[in-house]
């Protein structure tokens, strides 16, 4: 009866630190932002990360690497193209990780969903949202 007890445990804390392994839905790749390949769509709502130091992700302001949105470069630039997940994924997920691990009151979301959707707010100024080309 421990060990059941112990392995439910375990699994309640493991849903807890990394979210449900069962997603409720799942995203569609398409060629946003003229990808050369079909990515997952992506959403970041600025109003939602005004407590961030804005250089935090717009290293283009201390580097001049360039005065676009961050897709004009890192899904174009055949250099930066083939890093585009695993950048986007250490910096977003891994500030969010973090966050949770702070158990900050405006915990941000965890599941893989939350960012891989199309934006409500699409077009909108600030607004960091995927259109299929």
């Amino acid at each position: 009866m421990k060990v059941l007890s112990g392995i439910f445990l375990l699994v309640v804390i493991l849903v807890i630190i990394f979210g449900s392994p069962f997603p409720s839905e799942k995203p569609l790749r398409a060629r946003y932002y003229n990808s050369p390949e079909p990515i997952l769509p992506m959403s970041f709502e600025h109003q939602d990360h005004v407590k961030t130091n804005c250089l935090v992700c717009h290293h283009n302001y201390l580097d001049d690497t360039g005065i676009d949105m961050c897709m004009n470069c890192h899904v174009t630039n055949q250099e930066v193209w083939p890093l585009l997940e695993d950048q986007f994924h250490d910096l977003c997920r891994g500030c969010h990780a973090e966050k949770a691990a702070e158990d900050a009151d405006d915990n941000p979301p965890r599941e893989c969903i939350a960012c891989h959707r199309e934006s409500e707010n699409q077009g909108e100024v600030g607004a960091f949202s995927s259109q299929p080309s």
